[in-house]
């Protein structure tokens, strides 16, 4: 049976459908005014910060969005190499934000109710899920940026220019963070 939020959502698509603009194929890119290597950006799946709003994106910005808890570099690096080798990133933004829900837990705390759920799946025990309760948003930030300037299959280039920033949600500004 179908969540009813699925539902609304697959209702309010067909709401939509009639003002539909169709989107260019990868072929169409060039003519349609993207350009030929797109920014890269990591961020929160928390729906408070949503880039494609706070930095008022369009297509023909050439960005993608890349989106994980917390908005960290680990989870998003094959993108980011696969990206990087297809079509050639311009450079990667990483954005973490104010009252992100990884200050509120631990990754002990995440842990424990798995093992609650299976037991039997010791693998859990070593699985990290984000948490910064322990470092803040900064600190995080610096580690992240850190990460993909360390990676040995990292574009030298891309990684070095790479910039990390703090998305506030209750005033929408974007701060850098300097790592």
């Amino acid at each position: 049976m179908q969540n009813s939020t699925v539902t609304e959502f697959l209702q309010r698509n067909k709401a939509i459908v009639a003002g539909h603009q169709a989107l260019p194929f990868f072929p169409e890119f060039k003519e349609a005014g993207v350009p030929p290597h797109p920014t890269f950006v990591v961020a929160c799946c928390d729906p408070r910060c949503v880039p494609e709003y706070f930095l008022n994106l369009k297509l023909t910005d050439g960005v993608v969005v890349c989106r994980n808890v917390g908005g960290h570099i680990g989870p998003a690096m094959k993108d980011i190499l696969a990206l990087d080798a297809y079509v050639g990133l311009a450079t990667v933004m990483i954005i973490h934000h104010t009252d992100c829900g990884t200050l509120h837990f631990t990754d002990a705390i995440i842990r424990e109710k798995l093992m609650e759920r299976l037991p039997q799946q010791q693998e859990i025990d070593t699985m990290e899920f984000g948490s910064i309760k322990d470092i803040g948003l900064e600190q995080s930030v610096m580690e992240d940026l850190k990460m993909l300037r360390e990676n040995p299959l990292m574009r030298k280039d891309l990684a070095q220019g790479a910039t990390g920033y703090i998305f506030d949600v209750k005033t929408g500004v974007l701060s850098p963070v300097e790592g």
